[in-house]
């Protein structure tokens, strides 16, 4: 083998090994989504423990949610409100597109 064979190997390998490292946009979309709308309840301030909130990350806290709904009735939940959840975690600005991006960050980190 060549050394500009060796060469190009290397540097693809090299390459495809940096796109790995490298968390994708979605995943700070997710989190940045999680921030605006989810935080001040579920990540474990005193908000989150007057309500009674599951903590993200704790993820023992979310095993009953997990059991009681899929993740498709937990979005209707958070979309539409439930019972002490309020319509879209309280935010009247954000679009199902953020709210759902949030989930996608909590069930990412609860599963």
């Amino acid at each position: 083998m060549n050394i500009a064979t060796h060469f190009g190997r290397t540097s693809k390998i090299m390459a495809l090994s940096a796109l790995l490292l490298v968390p994708s946009a979605t995943v700070f979309a997710d989190e940045a989504a999680f921030k605006k709308v989810c935080s001040s309840c579920h990540s474990g301030g005193v908000k989150g423990w007057m309500s009674g909130a599951p903590n993200v990350k704790k993820k023992q806290e979310w095993t009953e949610y997990h059991q009681r709904h899929n993740e498709e009735e937990m979005r209707a939940i958070v979309i539409n409100g439930f019972n002490d959840h309020k319509v879209k975690g309280g935010c009247k600005s954000c679009s199902d597109d953020e709210i759902n991006e949030a989930l996608d960050f909590i069930f990412a980190n609860t599963k």
